[in-house]
């Protein structure tokens, strides 16, 4: 089993200590790490590589063409097209691999990984956790009808995939998603809703400590009593990261003790303002690089 995120360079304080918790948890339970990158400086690249004390690290850069054929996909202010590389990881990775686990950047691994190493996937092209929506029936139902699947379809969290990478190729999911996306261009949750629509509720059910997540809800993180230091997976879902001063996640210790093995260890934590401000900055890139794309010779 490979492991594969991805991340830009609002993320990438997430993706080393994300990186670092993998590496302190699970580091005899795959062969390599893949993190593609969309466009990430010599630095960054660097923070990635001291956080992460392995040598089986490869990074992957997105190409330009990679990036016209995301331009299309469906973002917002808070996601960034970025978050559709597991659309390419399949054919990105080594072709003998045969399964892959994605695990998005604002996630942490908190045990081993063997478990989804070993377990028979059934022959189902992924296997993910229900998403916190279903905890409330109605937010649940909204879901598969904003995307048009019958309201008691299975639906999932997209931040942690265990992917069969034969029978996703064979079932041609990355066009499939890619085509939905497309066909779909107001997605409430984007790329998530994409895989849904795609699978139609065809997908393995893992147990929820391999993605285990709750939604923020006026401060409060609801609902009943969770066992965050069981998880395999911690899920840091919402706009508030635990790498913000005001982040009241319950998880948040466990995140931070794997920060201080990372090169982000002493950095200052970000506040409302720098998030504000990072929130613009992203918005001005994301236009200036689909003008460059637009105007750009190959796209002509």
């Amino acid at each position: 089993m490979i492991v594969a995120t991805a991340t830009d360079s609002g993320y990438v304080e997430l993706t080393a200590v994300m990186l670092a918790s993998l590496a302190a948890n699970a580091r005899d339970d795959y062969t390599k790490v893949y993190v593609f990158g969309d466009r990430l400086t010599a630095a960054e690249k660097a923070a990635l590589r001291a956080s992460y004390p392995l040598d089986n690290l490869v990074m992957i850069d997105l190409t330009e063409e990679d990036m016209r054929y995301l331009a299309g996909m469906p973002i917002s202010l808070h996601v960034s097209r970025t978050t559709y590389a597991r659309f390419l990881m399949p054919f990105k990775v080594d072709p003998g691999e045969t399964r892959l686990l994605y695990i998005d950047c604002d996630a942490i691994v908190n045990d081993s990984l063997r478990p989804l190493r070993d377990i028979d996937m059934q022959g189902l092209a992924v296997g993910a956790v229900h998403d916190d929506a279903r905890r409330r029936e109605n937010r649940h139902f909204e879901r598969n009808l904003a995307i048009g699947l019958p309201p008691d379809t299975n639906y999932f969290n997209a931040g942690i995939l265990l992917i069969d990478l034969v029978r996703w190729r064979e079932e041609k999911l990355t066009e499939r998603a890619s085509q939905f996306a497309a066909e779909h261009p107001n997605l409430p949750v984007l790329d998530q809703d994409a895989l849904n629509g795609a699978l139609s509720g065809q997908w393995l059910v893992l147990d929820e400590r391999w993605n285990l997540h709750r939604r923020l809800e006026k401060g409060h993180y609801k609902g009943p009593p969770v066992d965050w230091a069981g998880a395999g997976i911690i899920h840091y879902i919402g706009q508030i990261k635990p790498n913000h001063a005001d982040s009241l996640h319950p998880a948040r210790d466990i995140f931070l003790a794997h920060r201080t093995n990372t090169a982000y260890a002493g950095a200052t934590m970000k506040g409302k303002l720098d998030r504000k401000i990072e929130k613009r900055v992203r918005k001005i890139k994301r236009l200036v690089a689909r003008v460059r794309r637009l105007f750009s010779p190959a796209a002509a």
